[in-house]
């Protein structure tokens, strides 16, 4: 991939503490939200140990024609490198990305925030085809028709972050958090859409400079924004997700499975995250009480749970289209009888290692 630079800054020998990047594709319909939220970090930067570097791709007939990378200050943006332009919505490009800013901006960890559209662990296209009747929501990783797959996220990845922060529809899933487990410690993300104003970030940037994350505030913060909202835009749910236990977690679900200890639940009673009638995630939590048909198993998922879901939170409605009521503030995919969509599952590390069809 060919670069242009402007005011590109050498590596520092100077080794911060943590290095955060927030990866922004925006050459999109979310660009004038990009704006805000860039203008909320500016706003909260202060002299902490560590780097908030942001990479913006942004529509030809912006203010900002090229993807650029640039280093947030108290108040100010530096720009550190132009590249031409390219595909953001690629694990390719992200991967290159990354690297520039460990280069530039080297650090005993490191965070990671992905902005933009998103649909979970959904093939490219396939959410469209799925319409919601709202233009409000902010779904991860789409420029003009491209998207980039939750394998390609992971693979493109080249290290284990500190945490990853979803600020996109829809990434609050076991398939997803089972993709990405060995790429970080800590997930943070939302099972239903997340409305365009997304995560405030003039309040949570100073907790992911902590000496230690402080992932609680940062969920907190969001929460408290939207629940202060008023009618539809009181909306919203969040869950921070421990990686650690997810293998041993669907190592057990696999055994389940295996003995046949699987039922096929009601899902008019399931925890749904969707407006569509045509619904296709559910709460995962609720979802395994309802079809587990032995008590024990059922304890013990919900003790490796109680591990995985450091927190969780949502308001009581979503849209006024549906209530939360049953939620762990993580979804699982539910067939409903797409054969496609089905065989793209199959692809997944996460049911690969469960083996679990849910239906």
């Amino acid at each position: 991939m060919c670069f242009s630079f402007s005011c590109e800054k050498e590596s520092t020998s100077i080794v911060s503490l943590r290095t955060v990047l927030v990866y922004m594709v925006a050459d999109n319909d979310l660009y004038k939200n990009a704006q805000s939220d860039i203008k909320e970090m500016m706003e909260a930067r202060g002299d902490y140990n560590g780097n908030l570097i942001v990479y913006l791709d942004a529509p030809s007939w912006s203010s900002d024609p090229n993807p650029r990378l640039f280093q947030i200050q108290k108040g100010k943006e530096i720009t550190i490198k132009l590249y031409e332009t390219h595909n953001s919505a690629s694990g390719a490009t992200l991967n290159n990305v990354i690297k520039d800013v460990v280069s530039l901006f080297p650090a005993k960890n490191y965070g990671l925030v992905l902005w933009s559209h998103g649909t979970g662990w959904l093939p490219e296209g396939a959410f469209e085809k799925l319409p919601l009747d709202t233009n409000t929501l902010r779904s991860f990783g789409r420029k003009e028709k491209n998207e980039m797959s939750i394998e390609d996220l992971a693979e493109s990845l080249p290290f284990s972050f500190e945490f990853i922060i979803f600020d996109s529809c829809l990434m609050s899933q076991i398939e997803v958090f089972y993709q990405l487990k060995d790429k970080s410690n800590v997930i943070i993300a939302s099972p239903t859409e997340i409305l365009v104003d997304g995560f405030p970030y003039n309040k949570i940037v100073p907790f992911m400079f902590t000496s230690e994350p402080d992932y609680i505030s940062i969920a907190k913060s969001y929460m408290d924004y939207y629940e202060n909202q008023t009618g539809d835009l009181r909306s919203a749910c969040i869950a921070i997700v421990s990686t650690s236990q997810l293998k041993s977690f669907a190592a057990h679900i696999k055994k389940i499975v295996e003995n046949k200890a699987i039922i096929q639940p009601d899902k008019n009673i399931i925890q749904k995250y969707e407006a569509r009638s045509n619904t296709i995630f559910y709460d995962l939590q609720d979802y395994l009480v309802h079809s587990i048909s032995q008590k024990e198993d059922i304890s013990i998922l919900e003790n490796y749970l109680s591990k995985i879901i450091l927190y969780h939170d949502n308001t009581p409605y979503f849209f006024n289209q549906f209530s939360i009521e049953n939620s762990c503030g993580i979804s699982l995919y539910v067939s409903n009888s797409d054969y496609q969509l089905d065989e793209e599952y199959k692809h997944l590390s996460w049911y690969r290692d469960s083996k679990l069809v849910a239906h």
